[in-house]
Formats: C-alpha cells, sequence, structure tokens
C-alpha cells in the first residue's frame, strides 16, 4: 500500500526489480588464484641448502626459553666447527702434497713447454711490460702472477710464451735458457 501500483510479478513497495538479482550475483563473484601448476606432493629440498640452514627461534621476546634454544644452536655450531678442524688435522700429508703437485703441473701448462726468450725494455705497470725479442719488434706484453716481480728490472733476461708472449719467467744470469 504505497504510492506505487502494483502490478502482476511486482512486489509490493517496487523494490525489486527483474535485473537486482543478476547483479547481485556478479559482485558475489569473488577472484579465484590460479591453480597450482604441480601436481601432487612437493619434493623437500635435499643438499647443503637445506642442511645448512639453522632452525628458526619463536620466542621473539626476550625469555630463559629463547636463551636455551639460542643455547643449544650455538653448541651444535661449536660441535661443527671442531668436527671441521680435527677432520682437517687427521688429513694425511700425500693429499696436501697432490694438491701443491697438481698446483705445479696447472703452472707448467700456463708456461707451455715451447718458450721464446726476451730482453725486458721497461716495466708499465704491475701486471705489463715492454718486451724485446731477438726477431727485433718489441712488445707490449701481459706479466704472469706467479712471476716473482722482485726480479724484473729492465734489462734482464725473461721466458716468454710461445703464442701471446706474455712473460711467464725471468731467467737468472747464469742460466741457460735452452
Amino acid at each position: 500500500m504505497g504510492n506505487t501500483p502494483s502490478g502482476p510479478g511486482q512486489r509490493q513497495g517496487g523494490r525489486g526489480q527483474p535485473g537486482d538479482q543478476k547483479d547481485k550475483k556478479e559482485q558475489k563473484k569473488k577472484w579465484e588464484p590460479p591453480l597450482p601448476t604441480s601436481v601432487g606432493k612437493r619434493k623437500k629440498k635435499k643438499g647443503p641448502d637445506a642442511a645448512s640452514k639453522l632452525p628458526a627461534v619463536f620466542p621473539t621476546t626476550r625469555c630463559r626459553l629463547k636463551l636455551l634454544k639460542m643455547e643449544r644452536i650455538k653448541d651444535y655450531l661449536l660441535m661443527e666447527e671442531e668436527f671441521i678442524q680435527n677432520q682437517e688435522r687427521l688429513k694425511p700429508e700425500s693429499t696436501r702434497e697432490e694438491k701443491n703437485e697438481e698446483d705445479r703441473t696447472k703452472v707448467d701448462d700456463l708456461r707451455g713447454s715451447p718458450m721464446a726468450v726476451g730482453t725486458l725494455e721497461e716495466i708499465i705497470d704491475d701486471d705489463h711490460a715492454i718486451i724485446s725479442t731477438a726477431s727485433g719488434p718489441e712488445f707490449y706484453v701481459s706479466i704472469m702472477t706467479f712471476v716473482d716481480k722482485d726480479l724484473l728490472e729492465p734489462g734482464c733476461q725473461v721466458l716468454l710464451h710461445h703464442k701471446n708472449q706474455a712473460v711467464i719467467g725471468v731467467l737468472q744470469d747464469d742460466t741457460d735458457p735452452m
């Protein structure tokens, strides 16, 4: 009994329009996240990343429980450090000698067997120099890191790599280059 006339199919009061219910259904649809791409259980990560993580200490406020948990983690880390030190101490000398031998062979490979002899004309910086060879031209070359820089001085005889002419050694005065 309001001011609007009621007709067939309409409610009294005139509030309900037929299109209003569709609008309500559209408003109720919420955004749903997309389905996960992996199927089944996720595998736990294995390896050093998972093993090296320290456990989380959950009481964030200062309390006795947090102190005890932190001390337990500290004791575990100290035991781990002591174990590693003992393993290195017990490692036999032969492995150290093998490592030194491998380093020597790497240096020899860098040097290469066919070498040239040149004269050091000028040192530009710690890593570069100008050298002259027996054939005549002068080259701006690099100095390898394993060369003893204290022995380098202008006019001394140096060993050169056969391809890139890098300084790979210093010849003493009494050393025969060939």
